[in-house]
């Protein structure tokens, strides 16, 4: 289940050590004298280095004023400072002052007194308010930033001294206990930890990484109407929790998608995708790997994976760089001793997580042993790898002569090492929505991470097909996730499963592949013999042959005749060369049964892949043969 397994993981990350306070990210920050004058608000922290700060956890503030302990929103602290503040956030003011009032009772200090005699001047000093204001203006920050303070002679901020957050834990306690007398008659199992408890009503603890979601958070566990509860309940208590294990699902999702964490996630427009193993110390981590387009240590996962029954050998270099996925750990430790039995065990955890207003929206879930999550992936990549039919050139090169960027891959490598925000590119259509997008890339990569067996949406496919006909190209990317996509779909329908070698070579032999090198050779000849047109072969009729290749096909073979003896009398060996490739490309499909009338969605990828090879084997053999210049998408 998900809740348990990001609770794991708060445990195992010593997140859940101090339930009482929350991180928070500060803003700004008002220096005072120890006498409480005011000396200046700053900002602190960067978009890029924000300040991240534990500040004490109150419920949610919807419908009342509730006041955090020595921080909060600047317009819940600094009268006047925010025209459009709401009733509960003016109220909230005085509590502020209210609440450190009582602590400097309770626990005479004479910092946090500074903050108080500051804080009570302020109510009344209208300079003071606006000198706060325009810092605030100068500086681009808004109401709704976090503040705290600092006073001259005191380490730190207010928030982190010892006497604040000793005099809040205790408070907590006494109405925890409250809490606990009052309802003991109430308590049930706790869904995730499965211990008795009094269930929190609400989650007011909020999740802050998932794209598209409220500034101030998403609720995964919510229920605000009667259609929505069950069995009576209402709110959360449709999934009874603990504060325990609220906090621990929250506290690790927000882990999981911090920019500092930037290898425990994959953040898109719309979607996050977190991912985690059971064991801390072993993070291997499949879904980076996935994503970025990384195989480079894919190829000795097995070695890993030593079965209880052998020794237990030290697998040396285990950790060598964060940035990639497959065979990478996050420790910095490399040559960790690790025992086969707890690897072979492993887990591996991927969420994906979308935000719709104020609620969390669970895209896909994937638990897994980590042995069959690092297979799954080495397949990918062997599944996803084709043969260049043009150079690549480097993207991160600005340089408006794309024939001036540095080559990465050229004409005839072969390459696997897609990204999948790549091959996901390759789908997209003009006037596509994001939720089409998000949707493509959420099966791509639970085929990914699912392995071969995992049915793949035929709708792929024919997408990725039809892109095919509108733009007149088949670029690697594309033809690398055809290739994919026809080569899952042939495992799973056979009974003996085959390996990929005897799909490759099953699928070069299949009519449809040859018919698609034929368009290929027949657009070819036309551009040789006739030059540049307005419309080429493949504009007139790619689209009809990949789908009804018998009424096309014939045809244009006989068309190809007079064009072949015009390049004879300038190209002697670029006609022959032509011809053979004629020859050969007939000759196995008339052995095959001929041209079909209809190819079915399968035999249109199979098309398409021919096409595509066929151009990798004339930028082989003849480069003169297609003048085209085509650049990846």
């Amino acid at each position: 289940m998900i809740f348990p397994a990001l609770y794991r993981f708060a445990q195992a990350k010593g997140l859940l050590e101090e339930l009482d306070f929350t991180e928070q990210t500060l803003r700004a920050v008002i220096d005072l004298k120890p006498d409480g004058s005011y000396i200046g608000t700053f900002p602190v922290g960067t978009k890029n280095d924000p300040i991240k700060k534990p500040v004490s956890k109150i419920p949610a503030r919807n419908s009342a004023a509730i006041a955090c302990l020595g921080a909060d929103t600047a317009n819940r602290v600094v009268p006047n400072l925010d025209p459009e503040a709401n009733k509960f956030a003016i109220a909230t003011q005085n509590l502020f002052l209210e609440q450190l009032k009582s602590l400097a009772a309770d626990k005479p200090h004479s910092g946090i007194q500074a903050v108080v005699n500051f804080l009570a001047q302020l109510a009344k000093d209208t300079d003071i308010q606006q000198a706060i204001k325009d810092a605030f203006e100068s500086e681009k920050l808004k109401p709704s930033d976090w503040i705290t303070f600092r006073v001259e002679g005191f380490p730190g901020y207010l928030i982190e001294w010892d006497e604040l957050k000793d005099w809040w834990k205790e408070k907590s306690k006494h109405a925890e206990e409250e809490r606990h007398a009052s309802k003991k008659d109430e308590f049930v199992p706790c869904m995730v930890t499965g211990k008795l408890c009094s269930p929190l009503l609400t989650h007011g603890t909020r999740i802050k990484v998932a794209p598209g979601g409220l500034a101030g958070g998403v609720a995964l566990v919510s229920s605000d109407k009667p259609a929505f509860g069950s069995y009576g309940f209402s709110k959360a208590l449709v999934s009874p929790m603990s504060e325990e294990a609220v906090e621990g699902y929250v506290r690790a999702i927000n882990y999981l998608g911090d920019k500092k964490n930037k290898d425990r996630h994959y953040r898109t427009s719309d979607t996050i995708y977190l991912f985690w193993c059971d064991q801390a110390e072993v993070e291997l981590n499949p879904a980076k790997a996935i994503e970025e387009g990384d195989s480079s240590k894919a190829e000795s996962d097995e070695e890993w994976f030593i079965s209880a029954a052998e020794a237990q050998p030290k697998i040396e270099n285990l950790s060598d760089s964060a940035k990639t996925a497959v065979g990478v750990f996050n420790s910095p430790n490399s040559g960790m001793e690790k025992k086969g039995a707890e690897l072979a065990a492993a887990r591996f955890y991927c969420l994906a997580l979308s935000g719709s207003s104020a609620r969390g929206v669970i895209r896909n879930w994937i638990d897994q042993p980590l042995q069959e999550a690092v297979r799954n992936t080495r397949h990918w990549f062997e599944d996803i790898e084709i043969q260049l039919d043009r150079n690549l050139y480097d993207p991160r090169d600005k340089k408006k002569d794309v024939k001036k960027r540095p080559i990465v891959a050229a004409v005839g490598d072969r390459k696997s090492n897609w990204p999948l925000w790549q091959l996901v590119s390759t789908l997209e259509g003009k006037g596509e929505s994001s939720p089409e997008l998000a949707r493509y890339r959420t099966q791509l990569f639970t085929c990914a991470l699912r392995g071969r067996g995992h049915p793949v949406p035929i709708e792929l496919l024919m997408t990725a097909c039809r892109r095919i006909s509108t733009t007149g190209d088949c670029t690697p990317a594309r033809a690398a996730l055809i290739k994919l996509l026809l080569t899952r779909n042939h495992y799973q329908k056979s009974k003996i499963k085959p390996t990929m070698p005897e799909i490759n070579n099953r699928l070069q032999k299949s009519p449809a592949f040859l018919s698609g090198r034929l368009l290929r050779v027949l657009d070819g000849i036309q551009r040789k013999a006739l030059g540049e047109r307005n419309a080429s072969v493949i504009d007139k009729y790619y689209s009809s042959a990949s789908a009804t290749p018998s009424a096309v096909l014939g045809g244009l073979v006989a068309k190809a005749q007079p064009h072949l003896s015009k390049i004879r009398k300038d190209q002697g060996g670029l006609a022959h060369w032509f011809e053979s490739q004629l020859a050969e490309i007939v000759d196995g499909i008339v052995e095959n049964e001929g041209l079909k009338a209809t190819h079915s969605p399968d035999e249109q990828g199979e098309f398409a892949l021919g096409f595509y090879y066929q151009r990798v084997l004339a930028m082989k053999q003849k480069p003169e043969v297609d003048v085209t210049d085509l650049q990846e998408d």
